[in-house]
């Protein structure tokens, strides 16, 4: 009887512990995840040409991995005003808690790009390091 009452106790105990287990590799499989779709989302961002937004929220889902991730995008102005911010949040469900929080700048282009004589050798690109440099043409 007593060794039936330990083996009970023991039992108990590796499940709760394999429990606890897959609850935890559920929990950093969707963080894992949610920070991937983050990453999508925010370099999407900073691919697109034109300057971001003063303010603002966009919400949006991302699929992966069969699942779809609620995203939030929050642009915001900075104390420098030709750069922008922008925070993405990512969820595993509406209004669940927030799995992944990435946070990325982005400057504004120039107004005007100045302009560029093609025959200056300031404007040209150096040569490759590993090729020689053409030599200045000899005067007789």
């Amino acid at each position: 009887m007593k060794r039936m009452a330990v083996l009970a106790i023991a039992m108990g105990a590796i499940i709760n512990a394999a429990t606890q287990s897959i609850a935890s590799t559920a929990w950093l499989r969707d963080q894992t995840f949610a920070s991937w779709v983050a990453l999508n989302k925010v370099n999407e961002q900073l691919l697109v040409a034109e300057p971001w937004p003063d303010e603002g929220i966009v919400r949006g889902s991302a699929e992966l991995a069969n699942r779809a991730w609620p995203w939030e995008a929050r642009f915001a102005k900075t104390d420098d005003p030709d750069l922008r911010r922008l925070e993405v949040t990512v969820r595993s469900v509406e209004n669940g808690p927030v799995l992944s929080t990435l946070t990325a700048f982005k400057a504004n282009p120039p107004q005007e790009l100045p302009a560029q004589n093609p025959d200056d050798p300031a404007a040209q690109p150096p040569p490759p390091k590993d090729q020689p440099r053409p030599s200045p043409p000899k005067t007789p």
